[in-house]
């Protein structure tokens, strides 16, 4: 039986962090285990870890003797250098999983090369602080979502954390970056998208809870709102890609520097130079129809909101 590895990252979660350990203590899929950072929180959340080690010998806090807040991307990197597994789990610390989720990502892996880096991630539903489900399916409610390929993985992220799993291979590409930036799905989505492979699964697995204190939520739907998400993601996605630039360079193929090259230039480039490389890659926008892959598309050449 393969081993799973779920990382979870705390902070201040005391109000929604038993129904997601009991979620996973629930699955269908026994062989896991549940590795806790807690990242400095000052309300009940330790206390509720420590109630759960007594309870199931499966899960580990890994730093009881020094809790710091090092932010939720480095976090999850000490998590994941703690201990190896063949697979690992991104999980938050408010949602709840499905029973059979492990059981269903471990059986959609198939078979593969484990030397190369893939990521595999399911459909979500939004739920607001009851778990009473607002939308279904966001990833593929229309039945008709692919994975992006490089260009538009770019301008338009899907890999959504806590419906993530990766590999061994991919996991060790990730550690070897020294540099944090923005969130460690999306970065790993990137990697993997790049250097191996990406799996979805068309299939809701988690409920994803809706609340005030998220990290990272729905987008807002006000033009304002709408304009500074965007303009925040691309910011984020350049800096990732100018990340593997330098620092995955000798991995890349001279079309992938290229795509990332490119990508980077529309944020320094001169208006015409932009129009180019829109023209030459038609981004798409993934998680839209067409009206939002024009918008994005003319954002990219005229920068206004930015």
């Amino acid at each position: 039986m393969v081993t799973v590895n779920i990382l979870l990252s705390t902070f201040n979660g005391e109000r929604y962090l038993s129904e997601q350990i009991d979620s996973i203590i629930n699955q269908t899929y026994s062989n896991w285990k549940l590795l806790i950072r807690d990242d400095g929180s000052t309300d009940n959340t330790i206390s509720i870890i420590n109630d759960y080690l007594g309870k199931d010998n499966r899960i580990e806090f890994i730093n009881p003797l020094q809790v710091e807040n090092v932010g939720v991307h480095k976090s999850f990197k000490y998590l994941a250098s703690y201990q190896k597994a063949d697979y690992y789990f991104f999980c938050d610390q408010d949602d709840y999983w499905m029973p059979q989720k492990i059981e269903k990502m471990i059986g959609n892996v198939g078979e593969f090369d484990s030397n190369i880096p893939q990521l595999w991630y399911s459909d979500f539903s939004s739920t607001d602080e009851n778990l009473k489900v607002i939308r279904q399916k966001l990833r593929n409610p229309n039945g008709n979502f692919i994975n992006p390929p490089l260009k538009d993985a770019l301008v338009c992220n899907v890999v959504t954390g806590c419906t993530a799993m990766i590999n061994n291979a991919l996991k060790e590409l990730w550690l070897t970056d020294k540099e944090i930036v923005g969130y460690h799905d999306t970065f790993c989505g990137l990697l993997a998208v790049t250097f191996g492979k990406v799996h979805f699964l068309d299939e809701v697995l988690i409920l994803y809870r809706q609340h005030s204190n998220n990290v990272a939520g729905i987008v807002s739907k006000k033009v304002k709102g709408v304009l500074t998400t965007f303009w925040n993601l691309n910011h984020t996605s350049t800096q990732r890609a100018t990340t593997i630039l330098k620092e995955y360079d000798q991995l890349l193929t001279d079309s992938q520097r290229r795509t990332l090259s490119d990508f980077v230039g529309l944020s320094t480039n001169n208006v015409f130079s932009r129009l180019k490389a829109v023209i030459n890659y038609q981004y798409l926008y993934s998680l839209g129809d067409w009206k939002y892959t024009l918008f994005m598309r003319i954002l990219l050449i005229i920068r206004i909101g930015e």
